[in-house]
């Protein structure tokens, strides 16, 4: 495992066994009149070690949140037979990517494939860095505390 991928074991491993799923609510028909169309609200649902909770919070002039004790009834409610969609996030399938990608490994060979393949390689790795560092470095403190503190 190369430095890239073992930073994003210890990010991952803090949402074992799962972690939180976010979503936003499409409406596609203002059944109310209220609310607009388009994405009109964002969310989360818990992890199953947290109960399948969830929140939402309302975009707009008169937005509010409401917690959910079974964030499964988002649709239920909010739906308006079909009008509003509830899209998952796929945060899951989103941080296998990452750990595939950070696995991939160099190409050897002076061909001017493996070339581009290093570099964009090097890019990807870059801008992945980059964005998650903060929460790597994170991450990395809590599964490495210093003694004596």
């Amino acid at each position: 495992m190369n430095r890239l991928a073992a930073r994003l074991a210890a990010l991952i491993a803090q949402f074992e066994p799962e972690p939180p799923t976010p979503y936003v609510l499409r409406r596609d028909i203002d059944v109310s009149g209220v609310s607009g169309t388009g994405v009109v609200a964002e969310g989360v649902i818990f992890s199953a070690a947290a109960k399948s909770t969830g929140a939402t919070r309302w975009r707009g002039e008169r937005g509010s949140t409401v917690a959910w004790d079974h964030a499964v009834d988002v649709e239920s409610i909010h739906g308006h037979d079909g009008a509003t969609s509830v899209v998952l996030l796929p945060v899951p399938a989103m941080l296998a990517a990452l750990s595939s990608i950070a696995e991939l490994g160099r190409q050897r060979g002076s061909d001017e494939w493996a070339r581009g393949w290093n570099e964009a390689l090097r890019a990807v790795h870059g801008l992945v860095e980059r964005a998650l560092d903060p929460h790597l470095a994170a991450a990395e403190e809590r599964a490495n505390p210093v003694e004596g503190t």
